[in-house]
């Protein structure tokens, strides 16, 4: 692929393709990938010889379970995704990237005010210098949004997954994706992922622009298809051509639709103005309930200085925020916390973090681990973990109080709380407080294509009926 670039170019574009590994979509990797060389060995090896205080527990050889795709073998997955992530040779440099001509470009700088209780939006920081907050790339984005046009058969769009009115997330344990079938992993919400410093659960994406590259063509979730099928696909709309150009100075292409995308996500699915928001800000102490505010303190938080309220319980004994930090309640790390050890198979049923981290880099500690998920409203996203095991925030409450699943990579952190059963349900209250003021977000009217028809966009919003439940993991499926 890199050799149809100049040497400057072709510097740059290995330095961005390696930069995004694991953004494309997993499970179709080409079938001499599928026949090479795992790296079980050196996988069983390095869990057989952890260096933290449990290696003595650690398996001697960790067994996989059952399941379509060997996540052993993810690397070359990976591998895969690194070179575009298509089945067939790469897609021609002008469906991927075109030059800019200034002249065509008509659009406006976007002001963002975020929530109460959010970051400011800073360019470089939460907002790439590459891809700056733009109205009609707003308003583009959108409509791609919602567009079942960029799946295969024209059934499922990026809202399918991650509905704004069910939290954006599908309320699934796991998503449906064409022709019915599903991943092996639990749809993760959309809010606030303006803050996040990685993107899907094993967090191999770096930025919102990378994620969006990987559901449009995974074979699970929008089909099998290139990025040449699916811009070739938009350039027949007509409405879409003329908002590239106002937008990109270009025809439609890849790098603009994951621009588009995420300038959407970054700017419709802010979550703050919370209740907790409100107490926290001063503006009003009688935002929270006492049972919110002891929820509160349980979870690791104090309560505001002027403050009269005595809640009688101790700070931090729920030790929610070792993890769940700062203003949007997430340190943006992997942890194992527990969740998909099989004690009868003495192994993990999904590898995580373990499996993106590079050759040279690996670490048992990265064993089961996945991102931590914000928890804003979180109220609105079960079920939850990455599995979708659980589907109350009661069980994920008990699930931290008894001090998770006890296994050889178990993060340092989780331990049992002994919490009673009334501080169970403070903490309990406390998250629910953390549900946002409304995000409204109204539907597109998406242009006609080339047959004069325009998609419904209402009608992705209901997911296919589910073909079987396949659990096939594939790490891209819904992060």
């Amino acid at each position: 692929m890199l050799a149809r670039f100049g040497s400057v170019t072709r510097l740059a574009l290995a330095a961005a393709l390696l930069t995004l590994g694991g953004c494309g979509g997993t499970g179709t990797e080409k079938e001499e990938a599928a026949s090479a060389p795992s790296p079980s060995g050196a996988l069983d090896a390095a869990a057989a010889k952890a260096t933290d205080t449990n290696s003595a527990d650690l398996p001697a050889k960790l067994v996989t379970p059952d399941r379509a795709v060997d996540p052993k073998k993810l690397v070359d997955v990976v591998e895969q995704e690194v070179k575009g992530g298509e089945n067939a040779s790469p897609s021609p440099e002008s469906i991927l990237w075109l030059p800019t001509d200034q002249a065509k470009v008509k659009d406006e700088p976007l002001t963002v005010q975020v929530p109460k209780g959010l970051s400011p939006l800073i360019l470089n920081v939460n907002v790439p210098a590459s891809n700056p907050l733009t109205k009609a790339k707003f308003e583009l984005g959108k409509q791609l949004y919602f567009d079942p046009r960029v799946s295969l058969d024209g059934t499922i769009s990026c809202a399918t997954c991650h509905n704004p009115e069910k939290g954006w997330t599908d309320q699934l344990k796991f998503s449906i994706g064409i022709d019915g079938q599903t991943g092996g992993r639990n749809a993760p919400t959309v809010v606030n992922t303006v803050y996040g410093k990685t993107m899907f659960w094993d967090g191999r994406a770096p930025s919102l622009e990378g994620q969006a590259q990987g559901p449009i063509q995974n074979p699970i979730e929008m089909g099998k298809q290139s990025y040449e099928d699916i811009v070739k696909r938009l350039r027949t709309i007509p409405s879409y051509k003329e908002q590239f150009a106002t937008v990109f100075g270009s025809d439609v292409t890849l790098d603009g639709m994951a621009k588009a995308i995420a300038t959407f996500e970054r700017v419709a699915a802010l979550s703050g103005n919370s209740r907790y928001d409100k107490y926290n800000s001063g503006d009003d102490l009688a935002a929270l309930s006492e049972s919110e505010k002891r929820g509160m303190v349980l979870f690791g938080l104090r309560l505001r200085s002027e403050d009269e309220f005595k809640p009688n319980v101790t700070l931090k004994k729920a030790d929610c925020t070792s993890c769940h930090t700062g203003s949007n309640f997430t340190n943006e790390q992997f942890h194992n916390i527990g969740v998909g050890w099989n004690t009868e198979k003495n192994d993990f049923a999904d590898y995580g973090r373990f499996v993106i981290s590079p050759i040279g880099s690996k670490n048992n500690a990265e064993l089961g681990a996945f991102k931590t998920p914000t928890v804003r409203e979180i109220e609105k996203t079960g079920p939850y973990m990455h599995d979708g095991s659980m589907k109350t925030l009661e069980e994920v409450v008990e699930h931290y109080n008894k001090g998770g699943n006890p296994n050889p990579a178990l993060d340092k952190d989780i331990k049992k709380l002994n919490l009673t059963d009334s501080e169970k349900a403070d903490v309990v209250a406390f998250l629910k407080a953390l549900t946002g003021e409304e995000i409204k977000v109204a539907l597109p009217t998406l242009p006609p294509g080339a047959d004069g028809k325009t998609p419904d966009p209402q009608a992705a919003l209901t997911p296919p009926p589910l073909k079987t439940v396949s659990n096939v993991f594939h790490p891209d499926v819904q992060q």
